[in-house]
């Protein structure tokens, strides 16, 4: 399965037939956890530590055969871009950004005249340069952030493509991709010179075509990008820049023998589900059990009702560790309550989540995370009070 540049794509094919066993956690072959797609259910697609599900996030980026318009000295060029969505199911792309920088210049966002990009469907911008002062290199980034959604989840993504815009003595432009490309470019004649647009061909040669194709313009992922601009990731807090990792191990302490094993998410929904209703392991469906105890550990039946059966939906989206509230009586994160109605809300490093905002000394969830360089690989969640027969995991 090739990926949205056009590269292979990082899943293993072992994973995703391993991934078919139903409760599969890691693969039987090459041993690495199985990290199902938020839509897994619909598109079969896994994803890596970045989280990006190449079944559903496959934009591609064309230069249309209607690349050149007149180029005079001091003059600008317009870029007319196609937008695609390359995705084998039918989910849509939602293109919400785009900007363009020149050289070392600042970074300018576009004006969108659509967003929703249908699976197989395309959409036009057009992309106005600065003024070509003189003859030589001018380098064009052009940078855009996809979202796909899922029900009330959304991932995003961002990605690049870099153009370098040679103006030749007598007015000749070529356009070169510092990319490879998958494909060769198109272009067409000026009343002041010939104008050529050349790509790299899948073999590294330069090479040129004027048969009014479009230009397939490789993408990379912005990665930098997504985390220096809130596209994934913190935007504040200890923590700003940081993007969990989609595989980041979640431990869980305080909890006693019924806790469930420190790991990454790799349910088939990608969810982890807490709340007054039993555990996988004992006939239910939640994955953590949330119960009121006094201090000998006893359950406090009363005030254990107010919790719902599947009161919290834990789930890491574009690089964040966020909580969907499903149960009546709400969560409290910090000052600030949060309803079953509400959005879906972040959690940041050294949050405390209270279980039961009318009752906020009942139950707690101590939330700490562990960057390195920038990923955060390690999630630790604490019950606060701990359980008395708790162990660390």
């Amino acid at each position: 399965m090739a990926g949205p540049t056009g590269a292979p794509e990082r899943i293993s094919q072992c994973c995703y037939q391993h991934a078919l066993t139903p409760g599969a956690v890691f693969c039987g072959e090459c041993g690495k956890p199985i990290l199902r797609c938020m839509a897994y259910q619909e598109c079969g697609g896994l994803v890596g530590d970045d989280g990006c599900c190449s079944v559903c996030v496959r934009p591609q980026l064309f230069l249309d055969k209607d690349a050149v318009t007149d180029v005079k000295s001091g003059g600008v060029l317009m870029l007319p871009l196609v937008f695609y969505n390359a995705s084998s199911i039918a989910r849509p792309l939602f293109v919400t950004d785009v900007w363009v920088r020149e050289g070392e210049g600042v970074r300018r966002r576009i004006e969108m005249p659509w967003k929703r990009l249908d699976a197989g469907g395309s959409n036009r911008l057009s992309v106005q340069t600065g003024a070509l002062e003189r003859q030589g290199r001018h380098g064009i980034e052009i940078t855009f952030a996809a979202a796909t959604n899922y029900f009330m989840r959304e991932e995003k993504f961002a990605f690049t493509s870099s153009l370098g815009l040679e103006v030749e003595q007598g007015g000749s432009l070529v356009i070169n991709q510092t990319i490879n490309a998958s494909g060769a470019g198109a272009g067409s004649d000026t009343v002041y010179a010939p104008i050529r647009l050349e790509t790299m061909a899948d073999s590294g040669r330069k090479v040129a075509d004027a048969g009014g194709k479009a230009a397939e313009l490789g993408l990379q992922r912005a990665d930098n990008f997504e985390a220096s601009n809130g596209i994934r990731g913190y935007v504040d807090g200890p923590l700003k820049g940081s993007v969990v990792s989609r595989g980041a191990r979640i431990v869980w302490k305080g909890f006693g023998p019924s806790a469930p094993p420190s790991g990454p998410i790799t349910t088939a929904d990608s969810i982890l589900a807490a709340g007054r209703g039993r555990v996988l392991a004992q006939g239910g469906d939640n994955h953590l059990q949330l119960l009121v105890t006094d201090a000998n550990g006893k359950p406090d039946e009363q005030l254990s009702q107010a919790i719902s059966r599947r009161h919290i939906e834990f789930c890491i989206q574009s690089g964040r560790l966020c909580a969907r509230v499903t149960g009546s009586a709400g969560i409290m994160i910090g000052d600030h309550k949060h309803g079953a109605d509400d959005a879906i809300a972040v959690i940041n490093h050294g949050d405390i989540i209270k279980v039961l905002p009318k009752f906020p000394d009942a139950v707690g969830l101590q939330v700490r995370m562990r960057a390195n360089y920038g990923q955060i690989d390690e999630i630790t969640i604490t019950r606060i009070p701990a359980l008395p027969e708790a162990n660390s995991r």
